[in-house]
């Protein structure tokens, strides 16, 4: 299970940061957006992985 959660966790912060990318696109700070995004889906799966471990 642990692997599960590792590998959803680099697809989400994957598709972050290409959503990130097209947002930042509109705003002409593509690299800007796709990191940003990228950065606050990696803290938001950190942040899940640690409040739901098993015990």
């Amino acid at each position: 299970m642990k692997k599960f959660r590792t590998i959803v966790s680099v697809i989400v912060m994957c598709l972050a940061g290409i959503v990130g990318l097209f947002f930042g696109g509109v705003l002409d700070e593509a690299m800007g957006g796709a990191i940003l995004f990228s950065m606050i889906a990696g803290i938001a799966c950190v942040v899940f992985a640690i409040e739901n471990r098993d015990s």
